[in-house]
């Protein structure tokens, strides 16, 4: 199946097989035979006459060819010198084989590759391998700058378990029955001390008979995010705590006079806990405020986004007076009430 040839330093043809005729596109031996050898790839033809007049014979050369229908073609070359006996080189023979499809796809490979490289080492997040034990086998940059390193190099050196001892065995007794995990949150401390969350999602690759072998994942870096989410969740925690230890209702109703709020005193005064009205339309839940006061100054409060004041008699204790004041905010009104009954007389 190979192309057998004889051929003279210049490139002529002097001799080939049936293979040879077909791998360069001739239609008949007669058409092969007499042709120019060299014309495929003139360059490689020089080297290659070149080295043998040192080399004798050759093995494994490997060359981009063009054939006369002007396809190209992918060739290796076993070739040998034949010498006069002065040691003149007088003929080259040899034989080529095809493997241009092996060639296209090796190139192919090769060019995925380097995208993947290219993706790899360009993505803003933390892309990474690593063993079950926590050995980092392959980072990209940002997984480095996210750990706080130079570059790759010194992430090889860590272990990404260390980061936080509790965590990662629990993301492995996941990943051996999940296969992989989305959105893993985790507080970690990087080499140099500093704390930072991440979110990582990752995948575990496992060996034929479905072992996890290893890790596979990326994560980024959210710290400002989640610091930020920390502190809105404790200051809405001293707020409500504020709000809750105050002797006054108050409560807040969004646009579509839901509760969205409800200290603990104006729950006293409905008789019920603050989480039972929570997400309750005010109207549907307290009926008898319509056509009241109440009502007329709310609603005028939440359609011309105004503050109101008035003072009513309550509706649950007709001897208490109570002074109400309804403050206004892109998500709907605010209530506060405070018992004036003692004032009031």
């Amino acid at each position: 199946m190979t192309g057998d040839f004889i051929a003279t330093p210049e490139g002529i043809i002097l001799e080939c097989n049936s293979s040879f005729v077909e791998i360069y596109g001739f239609d008949r031996s007669d058409q092969a035979v007499g042709s120019d050898f060299s014309i495929f790839n003139s360059s490689d033809w020089v080297n290659l006459i070149a080295r043998l007049k040192s080399e004798c014979k050759i093995k494994g050369y490997q060359s981009w060819q063009r054939r006369p229908d002007g396809k190209e073609i992918h060739v290796v070359a076993n070739v040998v010198g034949i010498f006069s006996d002065s040691g003149v080189l007088i003929q080259v023979k040899g034989y080529v084989f095809d493997d241009t499809d092996r060639k296209n796809a090796e190139e192919s490979l090769r060019r995925s590759e380097e995208k993947y490289h290219r993706l790899f080492d360009d993505d803003l997040t933390g892309d990474f391998i690593a063993t079950l034990d926590g050995k980092i086998l392959e980072c990209n940059p940002s997984f480095a700058d996210i750990y706080g390193l130079d570059d790759c190099k010194k992430v090889d050196q860590l272990n990404i378990s260390n980061f936080n001892s509790f965590d990662w065995p629990y993301l492995i007794t996941r990943l051996k029955s999940e296969r992989k995990i989305k959105g893993f949150h985790s507080w970690q401390r990087r080499s140099d001390g500093m704390r930072i969350h991440v979110v990582a999602n990752v995948v575990g690759i496992f060996s034929d008979s479905g072992v996890l072998i290893q890790v596979k994942g990326y994560v980024f870096d959210d710290t400002e995010r989640k610091k930020a989410e920390e502190e809105l969740a404790h200051s809405k925690h001293q707020i409500t705590e504020i709000l809750d230890s105050i002797q006054d209702g108050f409560i807040s109703l969004n646009h579509y006079w839901n509760l969205i709020y409800v200290n603990r005193r104006a729950a006293e005064y409905a008789c019920v806990e603050p989480e039972d009205l929570i997400g309750q339309n005010l109207w549907e839940r307290f009926p008898e405020l319509i056509g009241t006061t109440y009502e007329t100054t709310f609603r005028k409060a939440m359609d011309k986004q105004e503050i109101q004041h008035f003072k009513e008699p309550g509706l649950n204790k007709h001897d208490h007076w109570f002074d109400f004041s309804v403050y206004t905010s892109v998500d709907g009104i605010s209530i506060y009430w405070r018992d004036i009954t003692n004032t009031k007389s």
